[in-house]
């Protein structure tokens, strides 16, 4: 991922650096790695990655550890997926229903700001959109190493496996962006472009959801991006739930620069 681009982020209200943002990231690819290898073993890192190791992986560049990463998520296939993180998906499952349960309605808001000078909100938005029509595996998964599986299902919503902030488990959720009653992040009429959704359960339970507000000011591009859950998740988890959202969509921006950037 080539970054020719400068992205501000603004995490817990205040500025960051790019290279804090790519820190998060760094650690977080470890961590991913590590898990990849303690359920897989010796033999299936090998079978899934048979030029490089755990070992050599540690200490190459962060753009070969989010490739490789991504590698071995698409190698592994949904079924894999599914297979490898079978305990964790299933006990945040049941920790997410209490949540909700015990919240009665209460949200809390994970929120991240960007801009991107010399970029196009309607553009970047309209690139974005698109991933999930096109199906664009890939590059929603390579976007943050805590991405397991995002795909466009037939009905158009979208099917996520993801660590979300800092949960110690991955959690599996859908998103349906024709469907916001549930949400309670505001619309801010500053951001004329919106792309939210609310997250639920394959039951229909609705657990969150998101509000990403784009907008152009004076050449740059800004994004107020929100990401909503119940009340009950500690406020450590929700916050580092801002930086995933400041990888995530400072590497989509990235990507998108052919299309986004207007100059």
């Amino acid at each position: 991922m080539v970054e020719a681009i400068e992205v501000r982020a603004i995490v817990g209200g205040k500025a960051i650096s790019r290279e804090r943002v790519l820190a998060w990231e760094s650690r977080r690819a470890d961590a991913v790695l590590r898990k990849f290898a303690a359920r897989l073993g010796r033999r299936g890192m090998a079978e899934l990655m048979p030029d490089r190791t755990l070992d050599e992986l540690r200490g190459a560049p962060l753009d070969v550890r989010r490739s490789e990463s991504t590698t071995l998520k698409t190698r592994l296939g949904h079924a894999g997926v599914y297979a490898m993180l079978k305990r964790e998906l299933a006990l945040s499952e049941r920790v997410t229903r209490i949540g909700v349960a015990a919240s009665r309605g209460r949200t809390e808001h994970a929120i991240t700001r960007l801009e991107v000078p010399g970029y196009s909100a309607e553009r970047f938005a309209a690139w974005f959109d698109n991933l999930t029509a096109a199906n664009a595996e890939t590059d929603m998964i390579d976007a943050c190493p805590d991405h397991y599986l995002l795909r466009g299902l037939p009905d158009g919503r979208q099917e996520v496996v993801e660590t979300t902030g800092g949960s110690p488990a991955a959690s599996r959720f859908v998103i349906d962006y024709t469907d916001t009653q549930n949400l309670t992040i505001p619309i801010d009429p500053g951001y004329p472009i919106q792309i939210a959704g609310q997250a639920l359960l394959d039951d229909g339970l609705a657990i969150g959801g998101v509000r990403h507000q784009f907008r152009d000011r004076e050449g740059t591009l800004e994004a107020l991006l929100t990401a909503q859950f119940p009340a009950t998740v500690p406020a450590r988890l929700i916050r580092q739930h801002e930086w995933h959202l400041a990888v995530e969509f400072s590497n989509w921006m990235i990507a998108a620069a052919p299309v986004a950037a207007t100059s």
